[in-house]
């Protein structure tokens, strides 16, 4: 009794588009920005890799364009943020109390 027709609504293989680096831009830029008030000399890092992960993808994942998009402005805010937050830390140790 083997049925070799699979059961109805049954596709074949699944095919999964890579947005492994789409992702990562999400998730760095993220990071960077929640984080950009606490050690921001390393979070700026991840905000950088997430503008620079971003470009790539869109060029090699064409199915996570708007994952990479994201990831970009994210970066892009966050590097902001953090240069925001070393600008303020420095005036705040700098004052005479």
């Amino acid at each position: 009794m083997s049925d070799a027709t699979p059961y109805p609504g049954a596709s074949g293989p699944a095919t999964t588009s890579k947005k492994t680096m789409g992702i990562l831009s999400l998730v760095f830029g993220i990071i960077s920005i929640v984080f950009c008030l606490f050690l921001p000399v390393l979070w700026i890092l991840f905000a950088i890799a997430a503008v620079v992960l971003g470009f790539l993808s869109r060029k090699r994942e064409p199915a996570a364009r708007t994952l990479a998009t994201v990831g970009i402005v994210l970066g892009f805010i966050g590097i902001l943020a953090n240069i925001g937050s070393m600008i303020a830390g420095a005036l705040i140790m700098t004052q005479n109390f």
